[in-house]
């Protein structure tokens, strides 16, 4: 068991759900569903599936506490009103028609959460797929718990329990019941659960409901969520010359960040993907024109996405490879709207000092997603345990 003194701790959720995906994808050998139970453990449950190319969606269960003391957890429920209790619970003196009354209100309120969610029932997600069950911490268990049993109830086989800090006794008991359990950081005692994170700040009902959009199912009613596309572009520049392209905007919440890529051999296409994943979309020119050519392309690229629905006009930027590199300096250099530099094996131009340089003996996946995470950095913005409530 890692122990706490000197133990390196997760910055947030998003680098706790990276991290705990490094752990989770050896184990894994079959499709996998990513269910997350909000709030926290969606943002945790979103890297999961990102990594894993899994579906995300909702774990509608939650905690349940004594009606005047809420802080006081006597269990955990789920969205058919199934409740697991504490062991201890019987001291608190609750009589059957309130625990009745306390689970209809949870039930309630979990359904609500599934219409405002816009997510189908897991039932049909579940089929031949190994059920992930993610939160950001396990304190108790008993969400857990309720989580497994619903799962368990909806057709799904193998259940694994991914969570990336954990208190050690009730993890362990969790493993004597034969759930498979991965929980990276273990500590002995529940107040040193927030220790394992450095920050840890509120997580909204509208953060949860975006997570779920971008990466699966899910439809929120109260969002505009752009469908995706995926469909060849013939982009006429100023010479009135036809260049093939194609045009990749991923599903998501409003207009997309966007990069124009330029001589992408057929080799390092996966980094199309790469950024759909981070929810950038790509409009990709085929072939390699002549340089002159190529600058018009780029030019007219740029003024497509700027004027498609789905795309940001204010967040673009242009990857170049090889001999056109230097094409997309000098349209960099001269048009605002390409406000991200990226260079994939620059053949005889300057660097210019905001550019990312890549080599694509490197471009693997992991450079890839390192490229994906640059760009959507700069393009989107800074954005910004306990089981979750």
């Amino acid at each position: 068991m890692p122990s706490l003194r000197g133990m390196e701790r997760y910055f947030d959720r998003v680098d706790a759900g990276r991290r705990l995906a490094e752990h989770l994808l050896p184990r894994l050998d079959g499709p996998a569903v990513v269910l997350a139970v909000p709030r926290g453990g969606v943002q945790v449950g979103a890297q999961v599936a990102k990594a894993l190319r899994a579906p995300l969606l909702p774990l509608l269960v939650r905690k349940v506490g004594l009606p005047e003391q809420p802080e006081v957890v006597i269990g955990a429920i789920d969205a058919d009103g199934a409740i697991v209790t504490d062991r201890k619970m019987a001291d608190v003196g609750l009589f059957p028609a309130e625990l009745e009354g306390i689970g209809e209100d949870a039930a309630r309120r979990l359904l609500r959460w599934r219409r405002s969610f816009g997510s189908p029932d897991p039932a049909a997600a579940l089929r031949g797929h190994v059920a992930v069950l993610v939160d950001d911490a396990i304190v108790s268990g008993l969400t857990a718990a309720a989580g497994v049993r619903y799962l368990e109830r909806r057709g799904a086989g193998r259940i694994v329990v991914a969570v990336p800090s954990a208190v050690d006794e009730t993890a362990r008991r969790m493993e004597e019941r034969g759930l498979e359990v991965v929980a990276p950081v273990r500590v002995e005692r529940p107040e040193q659960i927030p220790q394992t994170y450095a920050h840890l700040p509120e997580v909204s009902a509208k953060e949860v409901a975006i997570l779920l959009a971008q990466a699966g199912p899910s439809s929120p009613p109260h969002l505009a969520l752009r469908g995706g596309t995926d469909e060849p572009l013939r982009l006429v520049d100023a010479a009135l010359v036809g260049h093939r392209s194609r045009l990749r905007v991923p599903r998501g919440i409003g207009p997309a960040p966007a990069l124009v890529l330029v001589g992408l051999p057929e080799k390092d296409r996966h980094l199309v993907a790469r950024l759909a994943e981070a929810g950038i979309a790509s409009l990709r020119i085929d072939g390699a024109p002549e340089p002159a050519a190529a600058e018009r392309a780029l030019e007219t690229a740029l003024g497509v996405l700027a004027a498609h629905p789905e795309i940001d006009p204010h967040r673009m930027g242009v990857l170049g490879v090889g001999t056109m590199a230097s094409i997309a300096v000098e349209v960099a250099e001269r048009d605002a709207r390409a406000r991200v530099l990226v260079l994939l094996d620059p053949v005889g131009t300057p660097v210019p000092a905001r550019a990312m340089v890549l080599r694509s003996e490197e471009l693997g996946l992991q450079v890839a997603e390192r490229l994906a995470r640059w760009a959507g950095d700069r393009l989107q913005g800074s954005a910004q345990p306990t089981e979750s409530a």
